[in-house]
């Protein structure tokens, strides 16, 4: 057994934190990573999520231990939510003098949407999570980030995923709320916030590969490239300035995965899985050194 220095406390078990970044339905690769922590024994005391991966920090927050079962809900929750694009929001987007036009315009009828979330988590509140939930989102009228960690977990959800032009911004507590991928698509920072140790951070880059022979393929391959080095950066400073340990889990996909694309979440929790299976020994070492007192490791020895 270990022994603490005379005169000293005792080591403390480090606080272990999971953030499940922007991704879309790529998000559900969190549901592999938590199948390797059980696997692994290593619990976790907190969850943080934003946009799609709002979802799923909140499934963990709430106690699931099933990855196979939560998919299986997921899919049967969102089956046939994002219907077509509707000929009035088309309208209304093109003569938006005769037609109208908002900042509650939305290209989709999200009430099919706001019915999945309802189901997902019916009338739970932060409150009723067994550890604790902090998700991200943004305000629309100043673009400043909003940590939502009380209150309803539908509104928050919702705000959270919710897509300017696709999914209409959401109300919470007087502010109108929209994806938290905008303000920041991997929010390391609320973890390292909130104390914890060791932040295990999922992400998701966006492919560039193929050809850009369009404007709309240009303008996608050129946001894809500046949220790609904005995640990249993100991990850098929080790994320099070591307010936390952080260990990004960045799932590789041989394909494309759209909002639609249900049939290939057994293939995205496997590709979740193997991320966070590729990076258990270092994470091992960061959890022995926080049992001896050590933290934090130095980058270097990452690679060791």
């Amino acid at each position: 057994m270990m022994q603490g220095h005379p005169g000293l406390p005792a080591p403390r078990r480090p606080r272990v934190a999971v953030v499940i970044g922007s991704g879309g339905l790529k998000c559900a690769a969190a549901l592999g990573m938590l199948r390797v922590l059980q696997r692994e024994g290593i619990a976790i005391d907190m969850a943080v999520g934003c946009s799609g991966g709002s979802f799923f920090a909140t499934a963990i927050a709430l106690g699931a231990d099933d990855a196979d079962e939560m998919a299986q809900r997921f899919v049967q929750g969102w089956s046939g939510t994002l219907g077509r694009v509707g000929w009035r929001p088309m309208l209304s987007a093109l003569f938006p003098r005769v037609f109208g036009f908002g900042h509650r315009f939305s290209l989709l009828d999200d009430r099919k949407v706001n019915d999945a979330v309802r189901g997902f988590v019916r009338e739970l509140r932060f409150e009723d999570t067994r550890i604790p939930l902090h998700l991200a989102a943004t305000d629309f009228s100043s673009g400043e980030k909003v940590v939502l960690s009380h209150g309803s977990l539908a509104d928050a959800i919702r705000a959270s995923i919710a897509i300017p032009l696709v999914l209409s911004p959401w109300p919470v507590r007087g502010r109108l709320l929209f994806d938290g991928g905008a303000s920041n698509p991997v929010p390391v920072d609320i973890a390292a916030r909130e104390g914890c140790d060791i932040v295990i951070a999922m992400g998701f880059e966006d492919s560039i590969d193929g050809e850009a022979d369009s404007a709309m393929q240009l303008a996608r391959r050129m946001m894809a490239i500046s949220v790609n080095h904005f995640i990249r950066s993100q991990y850098a400073f929080y790994s320099l300035t070591h307010h936390a340990e952080v260990i990004p889990v960045l799932p590789a996909f041989d394909r494309r995965i759209g909002l639609r694309d249900l049939g290939e979440l057994p293939y995205i929790v496997q590709m979740g899985e193997q991320a966070m299976a590729q990076e258990m020994p270092y994470l091992r070492r960061v959890l022995e050194a926080g049992m001896r007192g050590q933290f934090i490791l130095q980058a270097t020895e990452r690679a060791a």
